[in-house]
């Protein structure tokens, strides 16, 4: 992009000429979006993947603050979908008016610019700053990159829900006692929230319904029912009230249904063990004066056992008992 065509755009507010062109001027670029600050109407849309979020750290931070004063001052919307990591969620934490989601293993970035123009930086592998830039204010490109980002939006998830999932990392290999209920209601919303795959609920119908009382742990099963999440839950003894809340939800999701099953012909289980997606569990149990005390666990040994000990109780169930649905 030579100097006088990028005169005209800014001149014309990025309308026009018509182009699709590769910069290879880090300052021109530099320049656009310095300039496009001073323009936007709506707000951006952005991915960013590693290499665009320590670029924009390290060499763009003045700009991102100048970004955070448009949100607040003119309400201008910026999106941004990017990896959140151990390393870098502290950093992201301090994007406050930014509307933040999250996917794993993003690879390249772009940016849309109130609809009316995108850009993708491009990275050589030993430089931290874009070596070029694909710049386009075609609308048939800019309507194909807001498909994808709409598209990316949509199966990412939201930070908060990320920030759950990587204090459970945090804490792996190690395990936890709680011994309050408010800290164990924190515990089993953050483990229902934070479900991508599977959910197995291995419980006393008694300790189950005594947490159910207090927390409406049901209330997250339709979302993570939509969401993909294969759920089972094996209880000792058939529960009423419990059987028609998962059976009017089962009616409300075909596709994807709860597996519920009981049997009193099974001996009594004394503990409820939630496991989610293979790596996290809570087992929880009464102690003195009927208090419930739960371990938080993340080690694979543990969990593997508790997986077993479901699964046989499930195959021996399974022909006495059907699976409601």
């Amino acid at each position: 992009m030579n100097v006088s065509t990028f005169r005209q755009l800014k001149e014309s507010k990025y309308y026009d000429p018509i182009l699709t062109e590769v910069m290879f001027d880090y300052d021109m670029m530099l320049e656009m979006v310095l300039h496009s600050m001073t323009i936007i109407e709506k707000g951006y849309d952005t991915v960013w993947d590693a290499n665009m979020f320590n670029f924009t750290r390290k060499y763009f931070q003045e700009g991102m603050n100048y970004v955070e004063k448009l949100i607040i001052e003119n309400g201008i919307r910026l999106r941004l979908i990017v990896e959140a990591t151990l390393e870098n969620i502290d950093a992201i934490d301090s994007l406050r008016h930014y509307e933040i989601r999250c996917l794993d293993d993003i690879k390249g970035n772009f940016g849309i610019f109130d609809n009316r123009a995108y850009m993708v930086y491009i990275f050589h592998t030993a430089n931290d700053k874009p070596d070029q830039t694909l710049w386009s204010n075609s609308k048939a490109l800019v309507d194909k990159q807001r498909i994808l980002f709409d598209k990316m939006w949509n199966i990412s998830i939201p930070l908060s829900i990320r920030r759950k999932e990587l204090a459970y990392e945090k804490r792996m290999d190690q395990k936890q006692m709680i011994t309050d209920f408010e800290t164990l209601q924190n515990e089993i919303d953050s483990l229902m929230i934070t479900c991508k795959k599977e959910l197995i609920i291995f419980s006393s119908t008694k300790i189950l319904c005594n947490i159910l009382s207090k927390n409406d742990v049901v209330k997250y099963f339709p979302s993570l029912l939509k969401s993909g999440v294969k759920i089972k839950i094996l209880i000792d003894n058939a529960d009423e009230l419990l059987i028609k809340q998962i059976t009017a939800i089962n009616d409300t999701n075909l596709t994807n249904t709860i597996q519920l099953m009981h049997s009193n012909k099974i001996s009594e289980f004394n503990e409820a063990v939630l496991i989610r997606d293979d790596k996290y569990m809570l087992q929880i149990k009464y102690g003195i004066n009927d208090q419930l005390l739960a371990l938080f666990s993340s080690e694979e040994y543990n969990i593997l056992v508790q997986e077993i000990l479901f699964e046989k109780h499930w195959n021996e169930v399974k022909s006495l008992t059907s699976i409601i649905r």
